[in-house]
């Protein structure tokens, strides 16, 4: 989508409320009804605008289904295994195995319809004969799209939380049974599939204004499908009857063909793939490959309100004197940091170690690329002593004084914009993440986990080092929730279901090479391609709401129970020695106990409260292991 377009989004919400608050100023309130709203094209678009992003959790301070939180159950990228989370952030029961069992807790999540309701009043007015005549059928068609894309995300979002779902295909009244039946797995996303395809048959093709246009509908329908064949293939894994899945896959590699025909998006270049994350005014203006994405318009919300902007999310604390004497020392000057500085900041989350090395290929002696651990120059050059990783003989022999420069050099080229390491620049400021270290967590004076490198890495995806940002200053973000790449990987995971192995490599080839700068696969198969499928599409999906469920999906293919990524126990810091000839993982400095990865099978959807089932018994049988 050209975000130029979309800054308008919720401005028109928030205008078109003020707007309606005159009305209940100067006027009798039986003024204010439906028809006022569907009086004429312009307000009925601001009633759109609000729909589609479906999306907008007003109980959460606008928080989207798109954003990092996904939901009221932080199911998304919060409890991947990509990111170490603070406490505050209530994550850490979703690490484990707690709060799943919890089948009392919930409620408002899965008994809650009013955004259902809102697109059903959309489409009922949409349907009207008087109100198609009055804006036109073209008009009124790109509306309708507009409600069944927003009603399809609706369901999508449901369905990967609890897997059936309620289907409301009306707008209900006093006098409908209101003791709703809850749909099958197989039902609930049959129905959602059937919404975005209604959604791509009449949404415009052209991107206006903020909307979905048909290339989201196909983008959203790819992944769709491929997420709805895995969970039927759960429910079968559960005693649910047999079905035939290829369909599902063939469908979503029919939308991606669709997305392509449409000829509007193409693959972001290598050197400006960072730009569409972190700089505000390249991702606004007209990116390629960008397709949908939920704009927070600029001068309304302040940086502190991380549930808008999520850039109080990455980044730390830090200037000059809150480091010791003794770290300023070994900086010219007594000034470690030189650029731009920052005097606020909460880093609630913070890069895992062992995904940065598994996920962020290096290119190999041999010119292939491998996960760091598993590569060439790792066995040629590092000795495992202990706990220790040191540069052996061989190393010093070849004139490799430094283990960064064996580690950080040649990485995926995703890896550079994604993540500040040891020895990079963060805000202009060259940051050492070892010991005695600016950024090192324990190189401040009173150590707290908003301030340093808490993992031995920040996030840079997402943030424009542009400034010190202050927890008062007003400003926008975006969150991309659909990208032409995440299409073209759906559609490669679905030939990969399909046993087409030569064609998955072409699609994952694509974005690999594109933006990665990685070599072209040949001729992997089996195992291999899955496990670098699975490491390409954190590479080029980190930090846009896709793991956790990837994750998922591919635990249900492998049987549904442990997922070996989400069950490593406790995640490490990595500690560089001051002289940088080791490393090794020691233990987090902070919020350990919340950033402990233990899978248990409960946790592919989540239940139906159980006040909610006692209430309406028409919800049960409740999720399979529940």
């Amino acid at each position: 989508m050209k975000l130029k377009n979309i800054g308008t989004c919720l401005a028109a919400v928030l205008t078109l409320a003020t707007s309606c608050k005159k009305v209940i100023d100067k006027q009798p309130l039986d003024l204010r009804t439906e028809e006022t709203v569907w009086s004429d094209p312009k307000s009925a678009q601001a009633y759109m605008n609000r729909i589609w992003y479906a999306t907008i959790r007003t109980d959460y301070a606008y928080e989207s289904w798109f954003g990092l939180y996904a939901g009221p159950f932080n199911t998304g990228e919060y409890v991947s295994d990509n990111s170490v989370t603070r406490a505050q952030r209530g994550t850490g029961g979703f690490k484990d195995e707690t709060s799943v069992k919890d089948v009392t807790a919930n409620i408002g999540a899965f008994d809650s319809f009013v955004d259902l309701r809102r697109v059903n009043l959309a489409i009922d007015h949409l349907n009207d004969p008087e109100t198609r005549t009055k804006f036109t059928p073209s008009i009124t068609d790109d509306m309708l799209g507009q409600a069944y894309f927003a009603k399809g995300l609706i369901y999508f979002a449901r369905a990967r939380n609890f897997g059936g779902y309620p289907i409301i295909d009306k707008t209900l009244t006093v006098t409908d049974e209101l003791k709703l039946k809850r749909a099958g797995i197989q039902e609930t996303y049959d129905y959602t599939i059937s919404l975005l395809e209604k959604a791509a048959t009449l949404l415009r093709k052209q991107p206006l204004s903020g909307r979905p246009n048909k290339s989201a509908a196909y983008a959203l329908l790819s992944e769709v499908c491929i997420h709805g064949a895995a969970y039927i293939k759960y429910d079968m894994l559960n005693g649910g009857k047999s079905v035939d899945l290829t369909p599902y896959y063939n469908k979503s590699i029919a939308a991606v063909q669709s997305l392509t025909a449409e000829g509007l998006y193409s693959l972001e270049p290598q050197e400006t793939y960072g730009k569409m994350f972190n700089d505000l005014s390249y991702a606004s203006g007209s990116p390629k490959e960008i397709i949908l994405a939920q704009l927070t318009p600029p001068n309304i919300f302040p940086v502190s309100n991380d549930k808008v902007i999520e850039l109080n999310c990455f980044i730390p604390v830090f200037f000059n004197d809150l480091l010791t004497d003794a770290v300023k020392a070994r900086y010219p000057g007594n000034t470690p940091f030189t650029g731009f500085v920052l005097n606020a900041g909460f880093q609630s989350i913070a890069p895992v170690p062992k995904v940065v090395d598994e996920t962020f290929y290096i290119k190999d002696l041999d010119g292939k690329a491998r996960r760091w651990p598993e590569s060439q120059l790792f066995a040629k050059y590092i000795t495992v002593i202990g706990t220790k990783y040191t540069l052996n003989a061989q190393a010093n022999a070849d004139g490799i004084k430094d283990v960064t420069e064996l580690m950080y050099k040649n990485r995926d080229m995703r890896f550079y914009s994604t993540i500040a390491y040891d020895g990079s620049t963060y805000f202009n400021n060259k940051v050492d993440m070892r010991i005695g270290g600016n950024m090192h967590p324990r190189s401040y004076k009173v150590l707290s986990s908003a301030q340093g490198a808490i993992t031995g890495y920040l996030y840079k995806k997402g943030i424009p080092e542009t400034r010190s940002w202050l927890f008062g200053d007003i400003t926008g973000w975006y969150k991309i929730g659909l990208r032409l790449s995440r299409a073209y990987l759906n559609a490669a995971e679905a030939y990969m279901m399909l046993g087409d192995n030569a064609k998955a490599r072409e699609l994952i080839n694509l974005t690999r090479t594109t933006h990665g700068g990685l070599p072209a696969l040949t001729s992997e198969t089996g195992n291999d391609l899955w496990k670098i499928y699975m490491d390409e599409r954190n590479a080029e999906l980190i930090l846009e709401n896709d793991r956790y469920f990837t994750l998922l999906r591919s635990g249900i293919r492998n049987g549904a129970e442990g997922i070996p990524e989400l069950n490593f126990g406790a995640v490490r810091e990595l500690e560089i020695a001051a002289d940088g000839k080791s490393y090794e993982f020691v233990n987090l400095p902070f919020d350990a106990n919340v950033n402990n990865y233990n899978f248990n099978r409960h946790r592919y959807l989540l239940p139906v409260p159980k006040v909610i089932t006692d209430q309406n018994p028409n919800y049960l049988p409740n999720n399979p292991r529940y």
